[in-house]
């Protein structure tokens, strides 16, 4: 597949209040690959309501959302958010990356880089330094994309879950 830069009709803009109903698709899909590759949280049901309510009301200044339009479909997008970190480390602003999505056709073809590309000028934009993400660990693929762009891991989540039977 040719680089996102060369595909003729490709467009990444900010999402429009029209957008939303047509990235829900693409929002489900992320959340069912992240299960695939280990995610243990599962969606209740109106999940991507829930996150649009979420969201919506800070789109512009605190939250970001992009999408990846080509010849007219949303193939692609991501969205982040502006967050403070605790008072002992500083209550410094950060950005944080929250979904990231390419749909499975148009993968390995540079939209991806291109959104997060465009997520990072917009934090910059707002003045920040430092962008979070996290990156299901049964999903080598996204691990291997991120570490090309230069993200490292700095912490490794580990969960606890109460259904799952512990081994003394």
């Amino acid at each position: 597949m040719s680089d996102a830069s060369d595909k003729p009709g490709l467009v990444l803009r900010h999402v429009t209040a029209d957008d939303m109903t047509r990235i829900q698709p693409l929002w489900e899909a992320l959340y069912e690959h992240q299960m695939e590759h280990g995610m243990l949280l599962r969606l209740p049901e109106n999940a991507y309501d829930a996150w649009h309510k979420s969201i919506a009301p800070f789109l512009g200044r605190f939250a970001v959302i992009v999408v990846a339009e080509l010849n007219g479909e949303i193939v692609g997008f991501i969205a982040g958010r502006i967050r403070t970190l605790p008072p002992y480390f500083g209550s410094t602003t950060v950005g944080y990356i929250s979904e990231v999505f390419v749909s499975e056709s148009h993968r390995s073809g540079g939209i991806g880089r291109r959104l997060l590309a465009f997520a990072m000028d917009w934090f910059q934009a707002q003045q920040i330094t430092r962008v979070e993400l996290q990156v299901v660990a049964g999903n080598p693929d996204g691990i291997r994309f991120y570490r090309q762009l230069g993200w490292h891991e700095e912490l490794l989540q580990m969960v606890w879950d109460g259904s799952l039977r512990v081994k003394p």
